[in-house]
């Protein structure tokens, strides 16, 4: 294992074993970050628990066939942690999907550009997801797909569920799923952005979900 740049956040672990790509992601992260990397997945895991980075970027390479196990193990040792996937975009064996549903916040290509790595680590940082739009739609296909088998029982548990917002929580959260940022809601709601965002966190809580995607998501089961 080895470390980079002493600044405080985000801590990033890249978990590869193919030196080229870590150290090219070393490289394009190191000016902002503090980067380390582990090059077996037994010091990925022993690293993860010892330091919680803030963000983890996994080479599916690494784990030989166990990409969804580890990453249902990070997300159980250091909850907190953001975890990202680099994805071979000629590897179609890869299902992002299952990845997804196991606890990863974002997919991105190996050969990514510098100025959207950034973006993508800034996102998911954040706590907002970085997923293609062909996974976004298969999600809400499959919601929809869920919705129409299971209406009946679902539909009540999550309108009981709903039920627990306030009003003002409500309205947020209806904005969110029409596509609404914090800005934009708070302008429309006459609030300040910082209250979107505690409104945002209390509705989170509530409901139990993780971010505005997830959120969206629960927008369109209910619907």
């Amino acid at each position: 294992m080895s470390a980079s740049n002493t600044q405080e956040n985000p801590h990033i672990l890249i978990a590869s074993d193919d030196s080229s790509l870590a150290t090219r992601y070393t490289n394009l992260l190191v000016d902002e970050s503090r980067v380390s990397v582990a090059d077996t997945s037994t010091d990925v895991i022993l690293f993860i628990k010892q330091h919680l980075p803030q963000l983890v970027m996994i080479d599916p390479l690494l784990f030989r066939g166990h990409v969804k196990s580890t990453i249902s193990r990070i997300s159980t040792s250091s909850p907190l942690s953001r975890i990202v996937v680099i994805v071979d975009e000629a590897d179609r064996t890869l299902d992002q999907m299952s990845l997804f549903k196991a606890g990863a916040h974002g997919f991105i290509a190996d050969d990514i550009s510098p100025s959207l790595l950034t973006k993508a680590i800034q996102s998911v940082s954040k706590g907002e997801v970085w997923v293609p739009r062909k996974l976004i739609s298969r999600l809400i296909s499959e919601l929809a797909r869920s919705k129409a088998a299971k209406e009946g029982r679902q539909d009540l548990a999550a309108r009981e569920t709903m039920a627990k917002l306030t009003p003002r929580e409500f309205e947020v959260a209806q904005m969110v799923h029409l596509g609404g940022n914090n800005k934009m809601i708070a302008r429309e709601l006459d609030i300040s952005e910082r209250t979107v965002k505690a409104h945002l966190s209390a509705i989170f809580r509530k409901l139990n979900i993780a971010n505005r995607l997830h959120l969206a998501l629960f927008f369109n089961e209910i619907a």
